[in-house]
């Protein structure tokens, strides 16, 4: 989870990094080919089986998972949104894949969870308005990319989750990025004009955030949600600002401001009760099924 947590996190601060030699489409369109590719190539060499059917839903789950989740993200960073800010937008989404979870399951809702998800809101609420004052790149607009990135990631896990396609990680990986690319290249030879410099620090973050990222991170992104739940495993977004933020004051120079610091606190507080609050649910429902610390996988209804 640390892992995960760690190189996502750093996802953040690797787009900007590169962002500024090259316009946010073409740089996902070059990114998601890259990694495309890679995979396509470990897959055969792997000798990996090839899923009959459930491509629709790897695609469909790739471009909203990757691709708006990507768009939203990178547009506000390219814009001048900070990393840390970014992704403590991010981090509302375990509140999103709670309340699907919520309604699809029916389950009992704890006071203590909502209590915990609302803590969530209010860090964001906090950095969100004390940013105004800073230079965290805090515009309506880029406000606007950045909740578009959240309801991409939101729906595109929990739609994968819901679906369960059951494919190798290594297949998901590629399909989805493949896919992503695909959407990149024709949104970026519309609205964009195709400027790209090809500088060490561009290739470096292409690099990265195409073999990093975009097949470290995810493949243990895709492990995680076929071992636990949806909502738990959002849970862990709660922890990807603090790691964006702690990467981006050494690579970037960007030091966290008092009101980001107070934000991640309010958002460490809100994970650990929201967690011990969903175990004790888990435990309510099916204590025989549910060992405790762990919570059922959400249902395949396809």
């Amino acid at each position: 989870m640390l892992v995960f947590i760690t190189i996502y996190g750093s996802g953040f601060v690797g787009g900007r990094y590169g962002l500024p030699y090259a316009e946010p489409l073409y740089y996902l369109a070059i990114r998601f080919g890259a990694t495309a590719v890679i995979l396509f190539v470990l897959v055969t060499c792997l000798k990996v089986a090839w899923p009959r059917s459930g491509y629709i839903h790897l695609v469909i789950s790739g471009i909203l998972l990757q691709g708006v989740f990507s768009v939203g993200v990178f547009y506000a960073l390219y814009r001048g949104m900070t990393p840390a800010v970014s992704a403590l937008i991010i981090a509302l989404q375990p509140i999103l894949v709670w309340l699907m979870v919520s309604v699809v399951t029916a389950r009992k809702v704890r006071l203590l969870s909502v209590l915990a998800l609302i803590g969530g809101v209010v860090g964001v609420a906090i950095t969100v308005y004390r940013g105004l004052e800073s230079s965290s790149g805090l515009t309506p607009t880029n406000v606007a990319f950045g909740f578009l990135g959240l309801l991409g990631l939101s729906t595109g896990q929990f739609y994968f989750q819901m679906k369960n396609p059951g494919a190798h990680p290594l297949v998901n990986g590629c399909v989805q990025s493949g896919s992503s690319a695909v959407v990149m290249l024709v949104g970026a030879l519309i609205f964009e004009k195709g400027v790209i410099r090809w500088t060490p620090q561009f290739l470096l973050s292409e690099l990265w955030m195409s073999v990093g990222v975009s097949i470290g991170a995810l493949s243990l992104l895709f492990v995680l949600m076929r071992s636990e739940s949806a909502d738990r495993v959002a849970s862990y977004f709660y922890g990807v600002p603090i790691a964006a933020g702690l990467i981006a004051w050494p690579v970037l120079g960007q030091r966290p401001t008092v009101s980001e610091i107070v934000g991640f606190a309010v958002i460490v507080v809100s994970i650990i009760v929201f967690n011990r609050s969903s175990r004790t649910t888990d435990a309510e429902q099916d204590p025989a099924a549910v060992p405790a610390g762990k919570s059922a996988p959400v249902p395949d209804r396809s």
